[in-house]
């Protein structure tokens, strides 16, 4: 039995001899850095090829990626590399431009601010940048497919917070709700770029969307009128804005017969006449009132005329926001009746008992026409 044991004890050693020559040596800390600045190497040159080749946004890209793989590297070549890197962003960013959408420039090239009781709506203004790249003298470019961050610092709601530049170099961001349209609500777009859990903003390459609620302010605009004899001093006007005044609203009040044929354009809801109309920039309603009288007859029974005529009105209050000419809310009293010694006596007392009808429908319907001036409907 002794004989065979050194023999063994032979054998193991020769194993554990075979198995360390065999085992990879550990890579030292030297080694990972030295890697991970090779990575950072290959990026920044693929970078600078990229936006040589005009490729703005994917050489971008590589440039983070190796601020991204050098962000807790000690490697003195790393450092190197990564103040290459910041030194052509901070290039790149000299040329960048972030503008808004021309939707939202007024004729003076000024950014408008938008409505916020008309978002999500047809007519809302979504937040839309277009991303440009100045060479100087050799000119601008668009920048495709590059990351644009959209978020709320004012107000909340529910939009698309991330979106690629398309062929145009515009992100369009959808904007479904506000949290509340009362208040004002701000949305910046800026440039970020991801990768790996570690982002880069472009400070500075930012714009910022303004949604403001409508001014407490609107203008009674009214048409009186018999057949086609408007009133010079419409009496239906004080039994609507009595009813109006109750709601917290800044009216100012006009004889709806000083536009001309334009009045019926505007109480149908126009949008460009209403914009004709000149208002001060504040007026964010129309109270549009009409109250038409017509069927003006002598009373005749068994053939003999008597001196009595009798009349029908009908009158309609409208409120129609400015912004785009949406009706918000129409209420009418129908064929209400008037009499008189004469056919002006008669018409007179038709447009009188309309007034008086409307202020009742007005009074009755007050609840909703404060939701529509509040921006709640």
């Amino acid at each position: 039995m002794k004989r065979f044991l050194p023999a063994a004890m032979a054998g193991l050693l020769a194993l554990l001899l075979l198995s360390c020559a065999a085992a990879p040596a550990p890579i030292s800390s030297g080694g990972v850095e030295a890697q991970a600045a090779q990575r950072m190497k290959q990026y920044l040159e693929n970078g600078l090829d990229k936006l040589d080749r005009g490729a703005i946004s994917e050489g971008i890209a590589q440039l983070v990626a190796v601020l991204a793989e050098g962000e807790s590297s000690r490697d003195a070549a790393a450092g190197e590399l990564k103040r290459s890197a910041e030194t052509e962003l901070a290039k790149i960013k000299a040329g960048l431009a972030m503008e808004p959408g021309t939707e939202w420039l007024d004729a003076n090239k000024n950014q408008l601010t938008a409505s916020s009781v008309s978002v999500g709506g047809q007519s809302s203004l979504n937040p839309s940048v277009i991303l440009t790249l100045n060479y100087g003298g050799a000119g601008k470019a668009l920048v495709t497919a590059a990351p644009v961050q959209f978020e709320f610092v004012r107000g909340g709601g529910v939009l698309t917070a991330f979106v690629n530049t398309n062929d145009y170099g515009q992100a369009n961001c959808s904007l479904a709700s506000l949290e509340d349209t009362e208040a004002e609500s701000v949305i910046r777009a800026s440039l970020v770029y991801r990768t790996r859990g570690f982002a880069y903003a472009f400070e500075g390459v930012s714009r910022e969307f303004v949604y403001s609620p409508p001014a407490r302010k609107a203008a009674i605009l009214v048409l009186e009128r018999a057949g086609n004899r408007p009133a010079e001093d419409p009496v239906i006007l004080d039994s609507v804005y009595n009813k109006l005044k109750e709601v917290s609203f800044d009216f100012s009040q006009y004889n709806g017969q000083l536009l001309g044929e334009e009045f019926l354009a505007v109480f149908g809801g126009d949008p460009q006449a209403i914009r004709r109309l000149g208002l001060e920039k504040e007026v964010s309603y129309l109270v549009m009132v009409l109250n038409d009288g017509y069927g003006v007859s002598q009373v005749e029974l068994a053939g003999k005329k008597y001196n009595i005529w009798k009349s029908q009105t009908t009158a309609t209050t409208r409120l129609i926001r400015v912004v785009d000419g949406k009706v918000m809310y129409s209420g009418t009293v129908q064929a209400v009746a008037g009499q008189g010694g004469s056919a002006e006596k008669a018409s007179l007392d038709g447009l009188r008992n309309a007034a008086s009808a409307m202020a009742d429908k007005i009074a009755q319907d007050l609840p909703e026409i404060q939701r529509v001036l509040s921006g709640r409907q």
